[in-house]
């Protein structure tokens, strides 16, 4: 199956419509809340357990350190100490993460354990942020904006440590002239003749490396800043 061609595109439409319709339709209760945040620690501990015991685990791509499979532990915390900044972190940005893992996530090979679960961990993830977001209405924090970069500088650290690693996507931003275990295969992909990778290049080439990562550090804190602020509460 190509990239993006009628099936992909087909199969992104279906895993984006069902959890944001299932989402808007289910009434709040906490009992819910838990169901679900509970159902995605339970996907991301058994991703983990199943390639152990087949013998797939690799500390440089397995580990639980992706903005979407920190997510459910993050939930857990929200679970236990009934923070209303946690879960004002867990609607909006559950819906960006679970998006945009949908769209990038190569379906090829499609029956196989990793497309699958990505696709069904993701689709709830999806159904997570729309169900918080439509029944806890979000209140707009910059705690949140210190919780996204408290696990970027984490994943940044173990990329450091790790040799080809590539948490977070960092590694695809950081260093987009280098192949890695897990790269965001659309970024190869030409828009306008030029792919994200190339743009990326040409900007580390153009304002040299330092001035570049201090403008990623920038786009990241006012993208996210933004997202949470279209979804606050309004009163």
């Amino acid at each position: 199956m190509a990239l993006y061609s009628f099936r992909h595109l087909l199969i992104i439409f279906t895993l984006l419509s069902i959890p944001i319709l299932w989402g808007l339709k289910l009434k709040k209760n906490k009992k819910i809340l838990k169901t679900i945040l509970i159902s995605l620690l339970f996907l991301e501990l058994f991703r983990i357990f199943f390639l152990i015991i087949n013998h797939h685990f690799s500390i440089n791509k397995d580990l639980s350190l992706q903005l979407c499979y920190l997510y459910p532990f993050i939930g857990l915390i929200y679970l236990i100490t009934n923070k209303e900044y946690l879960l004002n972190y867990l609607g909006p940005f559950g819906i960006l993460f679970s998006i945009a893992a949908i769209i990038f996530t190569n379906p090829n090979p499609f029956l196989n354990f990793d497309t699958i679960h990505c696709y069904i961990y993701h689709s709830i993830l999806l159904l997570s942020g729309i169900y918080i977001t439509k029944n806890y209405k979000a209140k707009f924090s910059l705690k949140n904006i210190f919780i996204l970069l408290i696990q970027i500088m984490i994943a940044f650290v173990i990329n450091s440590l790790i040799n080809k690693s590539n948490y977070i996507f960092l590694n695809s931003f950081l260093h987009p002239n280098i192949k890695y275990n897990m790269n965001i295969e659309a970024f190869n992909i030409p828009l306008f003749n030029y792919s994200i990778n190339e743009v990326l290049i040409n900007l580390i080439n153009n304002l040299g490396y330092f001035y570049y990562t201090i403008l990623l550090l920038l786009v990241i804190t006012v993208f996210s800043t933004f997202w949470l602020y279209i979804f606050r509460k309004k009163t």
